[in-house]
């Protein structure tokens, strides 16, 4: 898979890196390797990750304002996927429905599909096993994804935290 593909998140992807960028300590909870494999992703692959318009929505429904305002300003780093044919992501996601229950992942997936995305990136089993064999876009687990990288040890990271970031002094993420 190339490093270059067009990847994107899914919202609870999104908040775990939000969550990273702000200093979130080294995961130790059952998703570790995920949230490791994740803002690794973020750090060395060399070209961004995409959020969709479904996510954003979904963030905007937080209402912790300054968990909603983090997400918000963050955007900047994850550009929102631009729906080209709103009608046929309607149709698509109506068509996903039928295989899994959750309404913003199949419109989420259907945006994926709709603008391009190559991966969807996702914590979600559930989202995963029912949803996907039905596209072309490969919905992966981040540290699926990110072995997929072949990134070798050792390399540099293209992006990383600013010193006074709690991150820079982190050592968790590092791929070393």
């Amino acid at each position: 898979m190339s490093k270059r593909s067009n990847t994107g998140l899914d919202s609870q992807c999104y908040t775990y890196l939000i969550d990273a960028m702000a200093g979130l300590d080294e995961p130790t909870d059952d998703l570790a390797e995920q949230r490791i494999a994740l803002f690794r992703t973020l750090l060395y692959r060399e070209s961004g990750l995409f959020i969709s318009p479904t996510v954003r929505m979904e963030y905007k429904r937080i209402r912790d304002g300054v968990r909603a305002s983090f997400h918000e300003e963050w955007t900047t780093l994850f550009p929102e996927t631009q729906p080209i044919n709103p009608s046929r992501i309607d149709a698509r996601t109506n068509e996903l429905r039928a295989l899994h229950d959750d309404p913003d992942d199949c419109r989420i997936l259907a945006e994926a599909e709709d603008s391009g995305l190559s991966v969807l990136l996702s914590f979600d089993s559930k989202f995963i096993a029912r949803l996907g064999r039905a596209s072309a876009v490969a919905i992966r687990r981040p540290l699926d994804y990110w072995l997929s990288l072949h990134i070798p040890r050792g390399s540099m990271p293209v992006m990383s935290p600013r010193s006074d970031n709690p991150m820079a002094s982190q050592t968790w993420w590092r791929w070393i």
